[in-house]
């Protein structure tokens, strides 16, 4: 599995995959109950996943997917990490376990401030492999992937990613900003908690602010009626 990338070119903005999103934050409820989900009611801790250019490459990598596994409730499995030129910002081989093995692009060699949202994704493709919980599709399953990391407390490491300026751009995941923002917002407001102390990019804040406010329309909506 691989999760998207765009660097240098321009983000797609706004909200071309809301209704997928809704549907896999209903079906996050539907496996994992409501019960269980109240156990993420803490974020992954800014703290837990700083990587500094002083820090060993290969031992803080293996720290921070640790991390991702203890969060992500997967004591038994073991993420080995390595690093390889290719299109996309990262890949894991889902197989039987306990061992998974996690390939990064090259790139964060020297961008590793961004290695905790890029593992954040590939332990979560592990952790729903291994509940059995996917969509059709590849674009469908990512789009769930990044969904489910976002709304179990890693996913605001994917957002701060999110870079751009009048020359070059960067982005991590298939959701748009704004759709990482939606996502963020209904945790937020599902487990009273505020992401947006923690954005080091301006403009992932700009994104949640436009997600938040069409997470609280949610809100105002009518129930359906049955």
């Amino acid at each position: 599995m691989t999760d998207g990338r765009t660097s240098g070119r321009p983000v797609e903005h706004g909200f071309p995959h809301l209704d997928t999103v809704r549907e896999a934050v209903n079906a996050l409820y539907r496996r994992l109950t409501p019960t269980t989900l109240r156990t993420y009611d803490t974020s992954v801790a800014p703290g837990d996943v700083a990587f500094s250019d002083l820090d060993d490459l290969h031992l803080g990598v293996q720290r921070v997917a640790r991390v991702m596994v203890r969060h992500l409730r997967l004591p038994d499995a073991r993420m080995i990490v390595s690093f390889r030129g290719m299109e996309h910002a990262a890949n894991v081989e889902l197989a039987a376990g306990p061992e998974y093995f996690i390939e990064l692009n090259d790139r964060f060699r020297t961008h590793r401030r961004d290695i905790g949202a890029a593992l954040a994704h590939e332990v979560m493709h592990v952790h729903l492999h291994r509940i059995g919980l996917s969509f059709p599709g590849t674009r469908g399953n990512e789009i769930l992937t990044d969904t489910a990391t976002t709304y179990l407390g890693a996913g605001w490491l994917l957002l701060d990613a999110y870079r751009e300026d009048a020359v070059s751009s960067q982005k991590l995941g298939y959701l748009t900003p704004e759709e990482f923002g939606y996502v963020l917002a209904k945790r937020a407001l599902a487990f009273d908690e505020d992401p947006s102390i923690w954005f080091t990019s301006p403009q992932a804040y700009t994104a949640y602010e436009k997600g938040l406010a069409l997470a609280r329309e949610d809100t105002r909506r009518p129930p359906l009626k049955t």
